[in-house]
């Protein structure tokens, strides 16, 4: 692959790394039996390294036959030959085995700052100038270069199957690993990254050679402890969902107040951590809220869908969650919340009560409307965090399915004869279980501290909605031409009939000629 760098050098010797009549330095680049010679010319080397500044001095300075001499057994000839062109030219080819941060490193070695500068702001700035994961791996061992090291930490934390599903992937050393894992990023289901560190930790116990954990003997286990042990913290186990957690592998390796902190906040979500506090990750589904999270909407899509066993995967929702509505930036506006949200096709009403920070809401199937009826639907109420049961969600399923939505201009988005209702001054919520078959908050009366509103697109739908859409958009383009073409003709046969010359016959589309004229045609297409 050809790179083109700006050089900041008012001098070009491009011409010079062709001309080797005038050369005075020979460089001899590896080892046996991969060794190149290059031909250079010490003012230019000079000019651009203080490492061959000082090579080529009166001090330093090794001859053969009046040749400068430089051995460089530990560079690869090919990347050497890459180096020597951007020294000479703005251009760098790099080979399929190579890359810029192979030459970079080298460039840094020879103290060739110029050009050292220009390919890490390449690199920092071309993210597809980048090979992984031979490129990680190689700053894994030049971490002293910090700030392409965290650059391609990030790019591991946004990508991070390059690398843990790569073969090099088990003999990253452990302080890189745990930078992995510090990372808020790292865009992993967290029981994923628990899997591939166990992973991990497996091939680099040295005691452990059956990969069936079954016949283990508990040294086994305590000797995977050993190896994953400056790692375990840094596994944010209390935002896997609770039912995971529950049937984790390998979770008899866990300090038994890691357990107990976890379980704690499971059931109260305000409790003080005893161990450290990792924040949320950040996730690769893109959501817009202030009230729940990318777990969240996993475990409601999940309910959406009927999924049995463990949510979705955040990575595998199908059903994107696009924000119509926020009460405080309406000022809780009923009239605001049926503008933004009437008519809209399925919803997601999510309410985060005042005080408790309790987290309710419901799945509309149907359409938010301003008319006074109950509507039949398969709709259900749910709650991510109760005082009563913590983090373990409750799902509320319609039992009284043409009591399932009320459809009032005066209210907010309302569930069941009750069962959740937000009220018409809207900073109040009324929830009394009767329509849904379970309670999903203790208290019938609460005040509301934010609500919101999602529309649920469904994205498996979205390729057969394009389909429709162009489909429509033909069929809109064909009605429109033909009711140009047809315009136009009634305009040409008025003019002939107004001027006396020929009649239309109606069914065989033929223009007549009058008794005054031989003019005659057909009109012919005009259906389709």
């Amino acid at each position: 692959m050809n790179y083109v760098l700006t050089q900041n050098s008012s001098k070009d010797p491009s011409n010079l790394v062709k001309n080797t009549s005038v050369h005075d330095v020979k460089i001899r680049v590896g080892k046996k039996p991969n060794i190149k010679e290059f031909k250079a010319h010490s003012f230019i080397l000079s000019s651009k390294s203080n490492y061959f500044k000082k090579a080529f001095s009166e001090q330093w300075a090794r001859k053969e036959e009046g040749f400068f001499i430089s051995n460089q057994p530990n560079i690869s000839p090919t990347v050497f030959e890459a180096l020597i062109n951007l020294i000479y030219s703005e251009t760098i080819s790099i080979g399929s085995n190579e890359s810029l941060v192979d030459v970079l490193i080298v460039s840094d070695e020879l103290e060739l700052l110029e050009i050292y500068q220009q390919l890490e702001k390449h690199l920092l700035e071309n993210e597809s100038a980048w090979k992984f994961p031979k490129d990680f791996i190689t700053l894994c061992q030049h971490e002293l270069l910090t700030d392409l090291y965290q650059f391609a930490i990030k790019l591991v934390c946004r990508n991070p199957k390059l690398i843990v599903d790569s073969k090099e992937f088990i003999n990253l050393e452990e302080q890189h690993l745990i930078q992995i894992l510090k990372c808020d990023e790292l865009m992993l289901e967290e029981i994923e990254i628990w899997e591939y560190l166990i992973e991990w930790g497996i091939e680099n116990t040295d005691s452990i050679s059956n990969d069936d954990f079954t016949e283990w003997t508990p040294m086994d286990f305590s000797e995977l402890e050993r190896t994953l042990h400056n790692c375990i913290p840094y596994i944010r186990f209390s935002q896997m969902p609770p039912e995971v957690f529950n049937e984790l592998e390998f979770k008899s390796i866990l300090p038994k107040d890691l357990v107990d902190d976890v379980l704690k906040y499971f059931s109260d979500p305000n409790s003080k951590p005893l161990l450290k506090n990792l924040p949320l990750r950040a996730s690769a589904y893109l959501l817009d809220s202030k009230i729940i999270n990318a777990k969240d909407v996993a475990v409601i899509a999940s309910w959406i869908d009927k999924k049995k066993g463990i949510p979705y995967r955040t990575k595998d929702i199908p059903f994107k969650f696009e924000l119509i509505y926020r009460a405080s930036l309406e000022r809780f506006n009923i009239n605001k919340f049926h503008e933004c949200c009437d008519n809209k096709g399925p919803t997601v009403v999510v309410i985060k009560v005042r005080k408790s920070g309790e987290i309710i809401g419901g799945y509309n199937p149907l359409d938010w409307r301003s008319d006074h009826e109950y509507q039949a639907s398969d709709s259900f109420l749910f709650s991510l965090f109760s005082l009563t049961n913590g983090v373990i969600p409750i799902l509320s399923r319609i039992s009284s399915k043409n009591e399932a939505i009320i459809w009032c201009k005066n209210k907010g988005p309302c569930f069941g004869f009750q069962d959740l209702w937000i009220r018409s001054d809207s900073r109040f919520g009324k929830s009394k279980q009767k329509s849904y078959e379970k309670k999903i908050i203790d208290n019938e009366s609460f005040n509301i501290a934010e609500y919101e509103v999602f529309q649920v697109i469904d994205k498996r739908f979205s390729f057969f909605k394009l389909i429709k859409e162009i489909y429509d958009f033909i069929e809109t383009v064909e009605k429109r031409f033909r009711e140009n073409v047809e315009k136009k003709f009634r305009g040409i046969v008025r003019k002939i009939i107004h001027s006396d010359l020929a009649l239309l016959n109606p069914v065989t589309n033929v223009v007549l000629p009058s008794a005054s004229g031989s003019f005659c045609f057909r009109l012919n297409n005009l259906s389709w």
